[in-house]
């Protein structure tokens, strides 16, 4: 009897010491609450991506401690939500921890730490986040088989362990991937595709990724201006199409292309004459058009 008393009275402190323990941190002030939170939350390691080159407005934020401040040479991503976004006309090479090669960070483009981690055999595993615009990447293959660089996109997860391409996240979410060396896998909808070098493909949101085609480095771009008069005054419509796997933008503002190529806006009251639109390709060529609206 008295061994069960013991027993009982040192669960009963137990019991008593988690509670003032979660009680204690209820009720800290608001602020020494987040903090604690953020401690939890931000474990720093020692992997991390650091920003060797900015060009224009390149900018740091976390947002976690509410940090928003331009990007610096010397920066390093390594808790969660740390990113790096680039302006219009901007740009940003970020360089891996181990020295395995280089993230070429294009305008309009955002780049978060998801998570890193460390694999069973010591190897490296960066889990990275764009949810808009376009980055090339230059790595090397990894010593450790256990090593990855995955990059997550609103539709999909491409990953790597040694290789030269580009990841573009479009305005509606789909993700385009072209392949220069070695190979990438795509995933989505619990299905993964291969690209090989010297291909591509498309993934849009809630599809698995597409079959992999060769590189096109195709420009071109057909329109027709539709032009309607009513009470309200006239309204100018621009449809255009290109290759699916291109950027295009009107006036400097990234369009939408469907699976086809087809993207279609409405254009304000004609205040110019014409408008600007350029078609830039998965490889860099670029096209400008000027198209009279009236």
């Amino acid at each position: 009897m008295l061994q069960k008393r013991k027993k009982l009275n040192l669960a009963l402190i137990t019991c008593l010491g988690i509670l003032i323990n979660v009680l204690g941190t209820i009720l800290l002030p608001q602020d020494q609450q987040k903090t604690e939170a953020q401690k939890a939350i931000q474990v720093r390691t020692d992997q991390w991506l650091k920003v060797d080159k900015v060009m224009g407005t390149v900018k740091y934020r976390n947002l976690y401690n509410y940090a928003n401040r331009a990007a610096k040479v010397g920066d390093r991503l390594q808790t969660t939500s740390d990113e790096i976004s680039t302006g219009a006309n901007s740009s940003a090479i970020l360089s891996v921890d181990t020295g395995v090669g280089s993230i070429y960070v294009e305008e309009n483009t955002t780049i978060q730490i998801r998570s890193f981690r460390i694999a069973s055999d010591n190897g490296r595993i960066t889990n990275l986040f764009v949810p808009r615009g376009k980055a090339r990447l230059q790595i090397r293959k990894f010593t450790n088989r256990g090593s990855q660089l995955n990059i997550q996109t609103p539709a999909g997860i491409s990953g790597v362990r040694g290789t030269r391409y580009s990841i573009t996240s479009k305005p509606n979410g789909s993700m385009v991937l072209t392949t220069f060396e070695g190979s990438v896998a795509t995933t989505a909808r619990n299905q993964t595709k291969m690209v090989n070098a010297g291909f591509q493909n498309i993934t849009f949101v809630g599809e698995p990724p597409s079959n992999p085609v060769p590189i096109s480095n195709d420009a071109s771009l057909r329109y027709a201006i539709n032009r309607q008069t009513s009470g309200a005054g006239r309204t100018v419509f621009l449809v255009g199409y290109t290759n699916p796997f291109n950027t295009v933008k009107v006036d400097g503002l990234e369009q939408s292309l469907d699976r086809s190529g087809k993207f279609s806006l409405q254009l304000p009251a004609p205040s110019s004459l014409k408008v600007k639109v350029t078609v830039e390709t998965s490889t860099g060529k670029i096209q400008v058009y000027e198209i009279p609206i009236l």
